[in-house]
Formats: structure tokens, C-alpha cells, sequence
């Protein structure tokens, strides 16, 4: 029997989401948990993995259980063991063939970065940016990110796999000093929605220009975009899946 999960989570208290031998990570906690419940081993699967404090408010994870527990007292029991840091949202049975990973069509990812004043008990959660934020001239920057493009200089550069990615939509909001970038795409390399965040914002700082970025993106060098946005701005925000 295949369950599956939709959780959220504070990165800022794992050394990220994948398992590490003698780190504290949000797969671990997760597993120790439903290995105390079952009583007996059990292994998840997940959407994706998230670097160390980046946060998620919708990671998907499934695993198999021969044992049959009513959903809702499944779910009081992991969020009993598992609080303050993280949280299952919804659990359900679904269909041996579903996967986590495999079946996923599109990721959503969301970027915080604030001007306002630096505040200590938000630090944990977005980015305190030191600049004024030209919004025009960010949201021309976005387009040039949309489209299906080989990405291989906006990774952390250990990638094996194909580095073709296809990004479907790209937009900012801005609230009271707050803005938010909503990036949607087939999937993402390591490090690169805070890579191209980071790219965004030189171009705001007149650093580089909006044609720079085809020029790096056109490079496939990781040398000439040689930045990384802060991780704590970052949020795992929806996994897409058809019919879902």
C-alpha cells in the first residue's frame, strides 16, 4: 500500500531534506517517525531534495506500508512526533504506480527578499536585501529566464544529468517592501532558482545588464555566474502533478 504525503517544513533547523550520516535532516526526522509508528523500517520518497535551510510549504513524499492506518490518526501521530518543524498538511492512499519524484509535471518554487529594515527574528525566513529594488527593471529580467534553455551555468556545477530545463512562468509581487518571485518550471538544477535570483539582482545593481544573461545562460559555464542568492529566502512551494 503506497502513501502519500504532502508536507511542509522550516529548513532552518536541517542540514537540508536528504538523509546525511550525523546530521540532523528533514528525510530522517521523517522516517524515524514512521519507523516508531509502523514499527518497523520504512523508507520515503520525495519530489525533490532541498539544500540546507531552505524551507518547503509543499514537498510530496510517498511510502509503502503493508499496514493499514486510518489517515487521520496517521496524520495526528506524525505531527504529535514530528512538531514544531515540521508538518504533514495531508496524507492519502494512493495507487502503487505513483511516485513522488517520476510523476511529477512542474515544480513551484518562491524567492522572499525584503528592503525594509533588517529584523533579526525574520532573518531565518528571507532575504534582508541592502538596495532599492527597480521593479521594472527586474520584471524585464524575468522573461529572459522563461523557455526551455540548457542551464548548465546557472548550477552548482555536479551536475551529471541532462542540464535542459523548461521554466513556464516567472513573476514578482511586491508588498510593503516584501517581494515575492514565483518561479514555475519542468524541474530545477542544484542551487539554480537561487542562482538566478542572485543574477536578478546584479542586473539591479547595474552589475550586469539584462543582455548578460543570455550571454551566461548561452555559455553553459558556471564561472560566469559565479553567485548564489542567500538560502533562507528560498521556499519549496508546489509540486504539480496531472489530474492534481
Amino acid at each position: 500500500m503506497r502513501y502519500k504525503m504532502i508536507i511542509s517544513y522550516d529548513g532552518a533547523y536541517f542540514y537540508g531534506y536528504q538523509r546525511q550520516k550525523s546530521k540532523i535532516t528533514v528525510q530522517e526526522e521523517i522516517e524515524k517517525c514512521l519507523t516508531l509508528i509502523f514499527k518497523q523500517p520504512v523508507e520515503i520518497k520525495s519530489a525533490g531534495r532541498t539544500d540546507a535551510k531552505v524551507h518547503a510549504i509543499g514537498q510530496v513524499a510517498h511510502f509503502d506500508s503493508e499496514q493499514v492506518i486510518p489517515l487521520s490518526q496517521l496524520k495526528k501521530a506524525m505531527n504529535k512526533i514530528l512538531k514544531p518543524h515540521i508538518y504533514i498538511k495531508e496524507i492519502e492512499i494512493v495507487d502503487d504506480s505513483f511516485h513522488a519524484r517520476y510523476d511529477a509535471i512542474k515544480k513551484e518554487y518562491r524567492y522572499y527578499i525584503s528592503t525594509n529594515e533588517y529584523d533579526p527574528l525574520k532573518s531565518q525566513y528571507i532575504y534582508f536585501y541592502p538596495y532599492k529594488i527597480d521593479i521594472e527593471t527586474i520584471k524585464n529580467t524575468l522573461l529572459y529566464f522563461i523557455g526551455t534553455k540548457d542551464f548548465e551555468s546557472l548550477s552548482k556545477g555536479h551536475d551529471k544529468e541532462n542540464t535542459v530545463r523548461t521554466i513556464y512562468s516567472f513573476d514578482v509581487n511586491e508588498n510593503n517592501g516584501t517581494y515575492e518571485f514565483s518561479i514555475v518550471g519542468d524541474g530545477f538544477l542544484r542551487n539554480m532558482v537561487r542562482i538566478i535570483i542572485a543574477l536578478i539582482l546584479k542586473v539591479n545593481e547595474n552589475k550586469l545588464t539584462i543582455n548578460d544573461i543570455n550571454k551566461i545562460i548561452e555559455a553553459r559555464d558556471r564561472t560566469k555566474a559565479p553567485w548564489t542568492a542567500p538560502a533562507e529566502g528560498l521556499y519549496l512551494y508546489k509540486i504539480y502533478y496531472n489530474n492534481k
